[in-house]
């Protein structure tokens, strides 16, 4: 059995043993639900928390917020939630989750003053939370063809899927969802292209499992070009930036890519994935650079072991627009850079606790220009001792560069534009005067 500490334990555990006796507060004014701690939930927690997202439990209403006050501060007070893990004042992002020092307070006085509703009349109505699609009706719509058997207990698990979208023209894909057929059976999907003969050549290896899928070990000859986003426990959906879009050529075919996980009860999972498209071209076609160590051996025993993946050379002038860490269950810290021409370099994302529960897509605030000859480079960190609670060996093995998860990784993906030259049109040739 793997020591994996899932998010839901970890938060349920601040209720059951407590988080120590709070003191009595130094400001007297004493923060009301209706007009302090609702407005702090709406923003930042509701997006899960409500009784149609993926949270264990929902914080919307004063009744709800009140019952989990001392989990709220527990949580927030050691930065476990909300998930957002990316190290402040290393590279800038749009959309952080992470609550401020002032909107922890407002939570701890809260509590510690009875957990006060104030005036209900003054309580912000709760966002709109819709079920199902979040982007309204999608174009195409794409699934494993069965259903994947999830047992009760044991290890995490891959499985590769192939899907046909037919589209019969050039597409161009402005957006992307995801939904799970289950709350808490799925980790991440991830979504690349394949060719059509790469779709082919993919067909004629015999399937490893009766949902016809494939282990990704199996099927490693089979080359992808790009992916289209990526999702993880609560990712909300991938929309390419303004003026961008992903390319679906006809022929083209969708390697799936899913992580599932027991959940404590057998069910069955079989998630979709919605495609919304535009009509017309975009100015700049999106695709996805990855930079990945494949020189990972870990010994048993080795704490702080370090690894390093450098990209090649930019070939040509590339804006970046958001960025995706991966490990697997040994990681500790993450940290990733682009280094100039110049020899100057800068931050891109860095992550001092790595949580393989929350690998989270993050949005560049502002785009970032790098010019030709620029090169990425990555480095992790890996814990394969036994105090490492989410080592997925017991005793700890040798691990290596892999796709399962009890193999490891040091994976960066870098969703971008490259400013390529454009192709001159083809001038008519004249006839000759006679």
């Amino acid at each position: 059995m793997p020591k994996v500490l899932s998010s839901v334990i970890a938060l349920s555990s601040f209720a059951t043993f407590g988080i120590g006796v709070f003191q009595k507060p130094s400001n007297p004014v004493a923060p009301t639900f209706a007009d302090d701690v609702a407005p702090i939930l709406y923003k930042r927690c509701a997006s899960c928390h409500s009784d149609s997202r993926i949270a264990p439990f929902s914080l919307v209403g004063y009744e709800n917020a009140k019952k989990r006050a001392l989990t709220i501060v527990g949580v927030t007070e050691t930065n476990l939630m909300p998930p957002w893990k990316a190290k402040a004042n290393y590279g800038e992002f749009r959309d952080v989750a992470a609550l401020t020092e002032a909107e922890k307070k407002i939570l701890k006085r809260w509590a510690e003053t009875g957990a006060k509703e104030g005036d209900p009349a003054k309580t912000p109505k709760p966002p709109t939370v819709v079920p199902g699609w979040r982007l309204g009706k999608p174009a195409y719509i794409l699934a494993p063809s069965k259903e994947t058997p999830i047992p009760a207990e044991g290890r995490d698990f891959f499985r590769d899927y192939l899907i046909d979208p037919q589209v019969t023209k050039p597409t161009w894909i402005r957006a992307i969802d995801f939904l799970p057929k289950e709350q808490g059976t799925v980790h991440h999907i991830i979504p690349s292209l394949i060719k059509k003969e790469e779709a082919e050549k993919l067909r004629k290896i015999k399937f490893d499992f009766a949902d016809e899928s494939w282990k990704p070990e199996s099927i490693q000859s089979v080359e992808t070009y790009n992916v289209l986003g990526f999702w993880s426990t609560g990712a909300p959906p991938f929309e390419s930036p303004e003026g961008t879009a992903f390319l679906v050529n006809p022929g083209d075919c969708f390697l799936l890519d899913v992580h599932y996980k027991p959940k404590g009860k057998p069910t069955t999972e079989q998630p979709k994935v919605a495609l919304y498209t535009q009509e017309s071209a975009p100015k700049d076609e999106m695709s996805v650079k990855v930079v990945a160590s494949g020189n990972i051996y870990i010994q048993p025993g080795e704490k702080n072991v370090r690894f390093y993946a450098i990209g090649p050379e930019t070939e040509h002038d590339t804006t970046i627009y958001a960025v995706w860490p991966h490990m697997h269950y040994l990681g500790k810290t993450f940290k990733a850079w682009v280094k100039f021409p110049g020899g100057f370099s800068k931050p891109l994302v860095a992550i001092d606790s790595w949580d393989p529960d929350w690998q989270l897509l993050y949005y560049l605030r502002d785009p970032m220009r790098v010019p030709k000859g620029s090169k990425i480079y990555v480095t992790g960190t890996y814990d394969n001792t036994e105090d490492n609670p989410r080592n997925p060996n017991s005793p700890p093995s040798v691990v290596e560069a892999g796709e399962s998860s009890r193999d490891e990784m040091l994976f960066f993906e870098l969703f971008q534009v490259e400013h390529k030259p454009k192709a001159k049109p083809v001038e008519e040739k004249k006839s000759p005067k006679n």
